[in-house]
């Protein structure tokens, strides 16, 4: 995307998007421009009468002040033209407010549209978004770039608005002596003209500013998920020192940008001094004097505003590459957009086929190759296989976050991709191998899977999934905050309370991902316990490393290098001589017998 396509892009978002506050602005940039007027007018007769106080040589602009006052029966004098000078300046200031709070309020609902609608792009694409994107650039983009296009939106909004201004400012200047006008104007684009040639530097230290962005953002993020581990290791110090050095890369090219950002300042000067040249050349051509404090009065007014349009535009190429980067995520969530069918789900009938299936994912060998298999509706199924044989790519198949590259997965005989996604979503309960809480009470983090639960349903929950008793031995109970994650439970905890939350919806199909691979013994039991109660009358579909957990299951299938290479019930497929389950049931008891030695 280049700088003009940006630029256009940009405008084109402002007035389709926020047509209202456009027209809000621009009326109260007319109201202020007349305001302006009369407070560039009202100078002029205060000058005549204070050069002259019987008035007898006024200019036009009094003269016809004083056609107006005639009828009026007010006689002209210094307070009262004082007054009118002063009360034109005081209502130009007041509006000058309002139009900054309206500029300001433009910026902070583009903020919010921007954010609303990357957030929306973002969570209709499928899994493999996530997966792929860069964290540290998408961290940036929404903690900091998003607030540098609300602040390019804002001088956007700006540039419109001293551009009416201008034109209005100009008008009087214009009719009282239009070769000074163009003289200044000529000047002050002439001595500004050699900042101009820095909008190209701006844009590309703007680049180099968010891409050095992106990686503090990427460097912090990986350092705090890793608390943890740098504690155990004892990396404290090329940690800190680690962000600390890619803190020194933006610092290098931000004190540029923004130094550079910064010197738009010289723009006002230069277009008062332009203004001084002008008004001593008009000094020379016998201009009166009336006239010249009020040109000189409205080029003070009008002449910045062209530096603050010139400063405007290079702070917008300053701020483009982060409308460019948010731009470029967004078009790549649209890329990978969920599948999404119009066909609701309500309950299921049958269960869940896989025909066919393969997948991979981008830049990898084949993941998945022809899977076939059957969740049946009522019973236990089990995907059992070592690490990367695709057991968990299953289970975000059979969600929808990933897209098969050949097969189909029906569910209740229909394809999948028919279905409403997020419908069928609601009817099911998922449970993950590192089950994620969010930084509030054990109420809410249940709540959060079904907010119109009630105080029974919650214990009921919390019951079948085994909780029931370590929550109630809490200080708070339900009210207990859990912590960052969750990290003030152990581990069982965390995957009790992730499987009662699970449970709160009734789900029509459950899904254990590695529900008990990373917990104690007394845990694992616990939770076994709870699935085994559940299967009684509840689809659930697990996927297992410890092979305790699947002793009782319908079906299982057993997975290696992607291929279902054993199907069948738990009872045969772990008594086959020389089978893939029965030797892996071997090893794991073996493993159980030296832990005990």
């Amino acid at each position: 995307m280049n700088n003009r396509s940006s630029l256009t892009g940009i405008c084109r978002e402002f007035l389709t998007g926020y047509p209202r506050h456009f027209a809000i602005l621009l009326v109260i940039l007319l109201f202020e421009g007349v305001a302006a007027t009369m407070a560039v007018v009202g100078l002029v007769p205060l000058a005549d009468y204070m050069l002259d106080p019987s008035l007898q040589s006024p200019s036009r602009i009094t003269r016809a002040l004083l056609e107006i006052l005639a009828p009026l029966g007010m006689a002209p004098g210094f307070w009262l033209f004082g007054l009118v000078f002063a009360t034109s300046n005081l209502l130009k200031g007041l509006l000058d407010v309002v139009t900054r709070f309206s500029i300001l309020r433009i910026k902070y609902a583009v903020i919010r549209g921007l954010f609303g609608d990357a957030l929306g792009t973002f969570f209709r694409a499928r899994w493999q978004f996530f997966s792929d994107a860069d964290q540290g650039k998408l961290l940036n983009t929404l903690g900091k770039e998003l607030a540098n296009i609300g602040d390019t939106f804002g001088y956007l909004a700006t540039q419109i608005s001293v551009i009416v201004q201008l034109c209005i400012y100009l008008t009087v200047p214009l009719w009282l002596n239009a070769p000074m006008t163009f003289t200044a104007m000529g000047i002050a684009l002439l001595l500004c003209s050699p900042l101009l040639l820095l909008q190209k530097i701006s844009y590309r230290l703007g680049q180099a500013n968010t891409e050095t962005g992106n990686a503090i953002w990427q460097v912090l993020n990986e350092i705090l998920s890793a608390a943890h581990l740098i504690l155990g290791f004892g990396r404290q110090k090329q940690s800190v020192d680690r962000y600390l050095s890619t803190f020194d890369r933006h610092v290098h090219v931000t004190l540029r940008s923004q130094t550079l950002g910064a010197m738009s300042v010289l723009f006002q000067p230069l277009s008062i001094l332009s203004g001084i040249i002008a008004l001593g050349i008009a000094m020379r051509h016998g201009t009166p004097i009336a006239e010249m404090a009020a040109l000189f009065w409205s080029l003070l007014r009008a002449l910045p505003l062209v530096a603050s349009l010139m400063s405007a535009k290079m702070n917008i190429n300053n701020f483009l590459p982060s409308y460019e980067q948010l731009i470029s995520l967004r078009n790549r969530a649209q890329e990978l957009a969920e599948v999404d069918g119009d066909k609701p789900f309500t309950r299921l009938q049958t269960g869940v086929v896989f025909k066919d299936v393969a997948f991979a994912y981008a830049g990898r060998q084949q993941t998945l190759q022809d899977i076939n298999l059957v969740i049946r509706k009522g019973k236990m199924t089990a995907l059992v296989g070592e690490s990367g044989s695709g057991k968990s790519t299953i289970t975000d198949l059979l969600l929808g976050l990933q897209i098969p590259a050949h097969g189909e997965i029906l569910l209740d005989g229909t394809p999948l991709n028919t279905w409403k996604l997020n419908s069928f979503r609601e009817k099911v309960g998922y449970v993950p191998q590192d089950p994620l809480l969010f930084h509030t009470t054990i109420r809410e983090n249940l709540l959060w899977s079904r907010p119109d639960a009630s105080e029974t349903a919650l214990r009921d929950a919390c019951r079948m999934a085994n909780a029931e008793s370590f929550v109630r031995s809490l200080p708070q109970g339900l009210d207990t905050i859990v912590g960052d994650r969750g990290m003030r439970l152990s581990g069982g905890q965390r995957q009790r309370i992730a499987l009662a939350r699970a449970l709160l919806r009734n789900p029509e199909l459950l899904i254990l991902d590695e529900a008990t691979s990373a917990l104690d013994s007394e845990s694992e039991r616990l939770i076994q316990e709870s699935i085994e109660n559940l299967a009684l009358d509840t689809t659930i579909l697990v996927v297992a490393h410890r092979l305790s957990t699947i002793a009782h299951a319908d079906m299982v299938y057993v997975l290696a290098n992607g291929q279902v290479v054993e199907e069948g019930s738990y009872d045969h497929l772990s008594r086959l001589p020389d089978g893939f389950l029965s030797r892996m049931v071997a090893a794991q008891q073996t493993h159980q017998v030296g832990k005990r030695l």
